[in-house]
């Protein structure tokens, strides 16, 4: 337990090799409840990475909870029941369109790396100067918050909260741009 909470706390700081132990920890948890849950194993892969990327997005938020293995759970149950209403949603539509002679045509489109990757990259030039510099030596450089702090003769506390208010920014961005789940090597690759 005392293992998992220090990884929580290294995850919190942005530590990414932390992020994939706990990744390795949490699949095989995940995988069971998943797969029980949408009974479909093409599925498990989307929800697990959906989760990872809320975790990732939310790592600052791991080190002030009681229970943050808890709240993986709780993200991954939540991204189940989204998939299970998209699908039940999906099979509506589809049924009221084949019945209904010249009903609307709904084609997926899944949004590609390339794509999401850009849109990234616009969120973080869209930051203000310090808010870039600090996420970029995160992000691209692998600086931990106090390295950083060090770098821009800047407080641990203002180079987090730069980092949180960053990171919320992007999040915001991309939700705005129709983004709500991408893969978790984008995340990873300090896009």
């Amino acid at each position: 337990m005392e293992n998992e909470r220090s990884l929580f706390r290294q995850v919190a700081e942005g530590d990414e090799k932390a992020f994939s132990s706990l990744f390795n920890l949490f699949l095989p948890r995940l995988y069971p409840s998943v797969i029980k849950l949408t009974k479909s194993e093409s599925a498990v892969e989307e929800i697990i990475q959906e989760t990872f990327i809320k975790v990732w997005l939310n790592r600052d938020k791991l080190g002030e909870m009681e229970n943050p293995g808890g709240w993986i759970f709780r993200v991954a149950s939540n991204q189940c029941y989204d998939y299970l209403r998209a699908r039940a949603l999906n099979d509506q539509l589809f049924v009221s369109t084949a019945i209904e002679p010249g009903g609307i045509n709904i084609t997926h489109e899944w949004l590609d790396l390339k794509e999401v990757k850009r849109l990234i990259e616009s969120a973080v030039s869209d930051l203000p100067e310090q808010r870039k510099k600090i996420y970029m030596l995160s992000r691209h450089q692998g600086k931990t918050i106090p390295e950083i702090a060090e770098i821009l003769q800047l407080s641990p506390h203002t180079v987090k909260n730069a980092l949180v208010t960053s990171l919320k920014f992007i999040r915001e961005y991309l939700v705005r741009h129709g983004v709500t789940f991408f893969w978790i090597p984008i995340v990873l690759t300090g896009c």
